[in-house]
């Protein structure tokens, strides 16, 4: 373990959300992390009591909390200042397609890019972004897999002719794919790694 201040700094974005608190549980728990936290603020006491509540006093007296929001480039370079490692879980997310499909897309897009941005700038070693199975299997019927069977070659299809693509699977395909264009623009010298997870269904408690 290494002591103080020469612990990594690993800055985890959208912590209040339930992937974002477990996994600054984790963090905190193994112990050989600085851990900080965003949130868009942090005196809304129904977001900062549950994750107080999930990490225990003494866990969350141990972490840093600032205040970023994903349309606010400046706040989101300013929380990944001095970080090694960054875990970006932060992504709106709806049940129904809202009446205007940017309130989702442009959050996730614009917040994923400015998060990359802040990691070049600031070198970050590893970026690690919470995806989905929505930015692969929203595919046209004629381009699913014969073995059911979706891997890194596939995406989902957001052209306007994929009228059945939720608003959801668009905002975190269109996501995924800046994050490795992004990448792939980036002379190889200057490429830190990213480490995109796509799960199906993230639930937490069910009280």
């Amino acid at each position: 373990m290494v002591e103080g201040d020469a612990k990594p700094l690993v800055t985890i974005t959208g912590v209040t959300g339930f992937l974002g608190s477990m996994t600054a549980k984790v963090f905190l728990e193994d112990g050989s992390y600085r851990i900080r936290g965003t949130v868009r603020d942090r005196s809304n006491a129904s977001k900062i009591d549950p994750l107080k509540k999930t990490l225990g006093e003494e866990l969350f007296g141990q972490m840093e909390l600032v205040e970023a929001d994903l349309l606010d480039e400046a706040s989101i370079a300013n929380s990944i200042t001095g970080s090694i490692f960054v875990v970006h879980t932060a992504s709106p997310f709806v049940l129904a397609n809202p009446e205007d499909p940017q309130t989702l897309i442009r959050p996730a897009v614009e917040g994923t890019t400015a998060v990359l941005r802040a990691c070049k700038t600031h070198g970050v070693r590893r970026l690690a972004i919470t995806s989905s199975i929505a930015a692969v299997r929203s595919v046209r019927p004629e381009n699913w897999p014969a073995d059911n069977t979706f891997d890194e070659s596939f995406w989902s299809d957001t052209s306007p002719e994929n009228t059945g693509i939720s608003t959801y699977n668009t905002s975190k395909t269109l996501a995924e794919r800046a994050a490795w264009d992004f990448q792939a623009s980036l002379p190889e010298a200057e490429r830190f790694d990213i480490v995109t997870l796509n799960p199906a269904l993230i639930m937490g408690p069910a009280n």
